[in-house]
């Protein structure tokens, strides 16, 4: 027998010993795949990829006894179907929240440019106002002191 053939019988011993629920190299409530099977076989990982006919006969009996317990598994396509709908999902909801923000961030930035340019006019405003104060104080020091009149002894 050549290796190849000696790899494909403890895969397949293997397989049946996790079965029938006897398996030696792991746990009994491990979930049953490729890998657990090459586990059990003492294998490398990836080993039972090496035979697709292996892989399908796995495939078939997760199926198999999911149908015994009366569960539904999906095609593999679907499921990636499904986890892809998923993540447009998640992803369309975070696109939608960051359009939101982006939307308050401009509104937020329009106000604060409005709120400085009347914060400046008010500036502008303010130095007019001194200025006229200035000039009304001066006239009214004028105007008060024309009115002084000189005492003489």
């Amino acid at each position: 027998m050549s290796k190849s053939e000696n790899t494909l019988l403890l895969l397949e011993a293997a397989l049946e010993r996790i079965v029938q629920g006897k398996p030696k190299r792991i746990p009994n409530f491990r979930k049953l795949s490729v890998r657990a099977v090459e586990e059990e076989a003492d294998l490398g990982n990836g080993s039972g990829y090496y035979y697709p006919k292996f892989v399908e006969k796995v495939k078939q009996v997760i199926n198999d006894i999911a149908e015994a317990k009366g569960e539904y598994v999906q095609p593999e396509i679907q499921s990636v179907r499904i986890k892809l709908n998923e993540q447009k999902r998640i992803k369309n909801n975070f696109k939608e929240k960051y359009e939101a923000e982006r939307a308050k961030l401009a509104l937020f930035a329009a106000n604060q440019h409005h709120l400085n340019d009347k914060l400046v006019q008010a500036f502008a405003r303010i130095d007019e106002l001194e200025y006229e104060n200035a000039e009304l104080k001066e006239k009214l020091a004028e105007a008060n002191r024309s009115k002084v009149t000189a005492i003489r002894q």
